[in-house]
């Protein structure tokens, strides 16, 4: 009988802080040298944080004593986590890490109810199968997809997690895994640090992602525990989830993988497996944005950059409109700041990576990973916060004359009338056409996109005196972007009478918000 066992079988990715190639190893291997290691080398942004809370749930799981600031201290100050406490706990289990056991494998579950048996693509976001488009690869559903064992388990532990819902299955229908409708905060350690003397490891992401309080742990009474600890397959139902070791390997499917005579996955057997009804404290990865019904995830869109809701997930304690990942709220705080050691303050840079995906219902239409920047002083101290809110707001202002500028422009050059004219649905459409080809509002964000990092930095660690004046040198570098931005794109088009005297107007918009000369003074760069 064949086996493969998760803790020892290299099937993890890795990157040194050595700067060692990359490798792959095992479970075990993983967490032992964590200090070691600078972070998982996957290409796949959902994999990735599917695949780091996996190592979450099993250090929370081998260390309870990290949900106490004595014990979680005790581990940061250690910069290692403790072979012998490990072992101990992994001895416990180490027959449910056995992707091929027959009565109960890792994230499997071999009674699964299900007749059809589906293409190993279906585990996979980026393959072309069912409802996913053709972005990433050319693979068939008609042509059996064959992985290797350590690309199959990735593949379950990402399916488990990042699942997307819709179709019919039993005891119910298909529902969303838990990584799905949101973006999701994982940090690294210290901006800039120095890997080869640990300061930024997987070892620090993995506590700083842990930090002892109950917001982040949830409820450890009542918390399930880990899938692993069962004896049994979870069965499938509809429940409450009150802890991160319940949430980070919950098993929204029932999945059991077929091999060929090469020991290769070449197909799964795939239904419904639990599905969230109640989660009884936020995902302490996330942020939340307030909405007409509550609070709702902060996600990722097609439409807007991630920097451009800093304000939320950077969101100051005073605030209203949104909630910092619960990890940052921890970070932010002087106590905590001041017992990590190593000289960091409130000023100090920590990066993040951001992972998540865009989905219409059951497709998939992007998925994320961007890096960002966290100062813990901005969600302490609300006078950074507020200008930093006052930032966004006028790179949203600064934008939205932009639009309008260009829907000035073409208004003259494409119907030859002038910008405030009532409009009927076919004139509507053609201007809009015109507006989106000119892409002037996407060439205007990619730029202050590349200008953010030094404002927030300046936010951060400026005396409060000089803040104003980071305000306005905001200012100007908006209106002179929306300027280029815009001369840019229809500058060269100006072949014309009509054409030139549409952008005189589209300035004239531009700066003033009008065509009028006598209602506002001309913004001056």
């Amino acid at each position: 009988m064949h086996n493969y066992n998760l803790l020892y079988e290299p099937w993890l990715p890795v990157r040194w802080c050595s700067g060692a190639p990359p490798s792959t190893v095992g479970l075990r291997e993983t967490l032992i040298r964590a200090h070691e290691i600078t972070e998982l080398a996957t290409d796949n942004p959902l994999e990735t944080i599917a695949l780091n809370r996996l190592l979450a749930a099993l250090i929370a799981s081998a260390f309870p004593s990290m949900a106490t600031p004595e014990g979680w201290f005790a581990v940061w100050d250690r910069a290692q986590f403790d072979p012998t406490v490990l072992d101990t706990y992994l001895a416990n289990y180490a027959d449910k890490f056995d992707l091929l056991s027959p009565t109960r494998p890792f994230y499997s579950d071999p009674n699964t109810e299900t007749q059809a048996l589906s293409p190993m693509a279906r585990l996979q976001h980026a393959a072309t199968s069912g409802n996913n488009a053709l972005l990433f690869s050319h693979d068939l559903d008609s042509v059996p997809l064959a992985l290797p064992l350590a690309e199959a388990a990735r593949a379950l532990v990402c399916t488990q997690a990042a699942a997307l819902g819709g179709g019919v299955a039993k005891p119910f229908n298909l529902c969303h895994g838990p990584l799905v409708g949101g973006a999701f905060f994982w940090l690294r350690g210290l901006a800039g640090g120095d890997t080869s003397a640990g300061d930024v490891s997987l070892f620090r992401a993995l506590l700083l992602n842990l930090p002892p309080t109950e917001a982040v742990w949830g409820n450890q009474q009542k918390d399930r525990g880990a899938t692993w600890e069962t004896d049994k397959p979870p069965v499938a139902e509809k429940r409450w989830v009150h802890g991160i070791r319940d949430l980070f390997t919950f098993q929204s499917r029932r999945l059991h993988l077929v091999l060929d005579s090469e020991q290769r996955a070449v197909g799964v057997f795939y239904n419904q497996g639990s599905k969230i009804d109640d989660r009884q404290f936020d995902d302490p990865h996330l942020a939340q944005v307030e909405g007409k019904d509550g609070f709702y995830p902060l996600r990722f869109r097609t439409d807007r950059a991630l920097w451009q809701d800093s304000t939320i997930y950077l969101m100051t304690k005073e605030g209203t409109a949104g909630k910092p990942p619960a990890t940052f709220d921890w970070l932010s705080r002087p106590d905590n700041l001041a017992e990590l050691g190593q000289g960091i303050t409130g000023q100090s840079r920590f990066s993040a990576d951001v992972f998540g995906m865009v989905n219409d219902q059951a497709k998939v239409e992007l998925w994320r990973h961007e890096r960002v920047t966290v100062y813990p002083d901005i969600i302490q101290e609300p006078g950074r916060w507020d200008v930093l809110n006052k930032l966004i707001k006028e790179a949203d202002f600064r934008a939205d004359r932009l639009r309008e500028a260009t829907r000035a422009y073409a208004m003259r050059v494409r119907l030859n009338k002038s910008y405030g004219t009532r409009l009927g649905d076919v004139e509507r459409a053609d201007r809009d056409n015109l507006v989106q080809m000119l892409g002037t509002t996407s060439r205007y964000w990619v730029g202050l996109g590349q200008q953010f990092e030094p404002f927030l930095a300046q936010i951060a660690q400026a005396n409060q005196e000089m803040l104003g004046d980071t305000l306005t040198a905001w200012k100007k570098a908006a209106w002179r972007l929306a300027r280029k931005a815009l001369q840019d794109s229809i500058e060269s088009l100006a072949t014309d009478a009509r054409a030139f005297q549409a952008v005189i107007e589209a300035e004239t918009v531009l700066s003033r918000g009008t065509l009028s000369t006598k209602t506002t003074k001309p913004e001056l760069a």
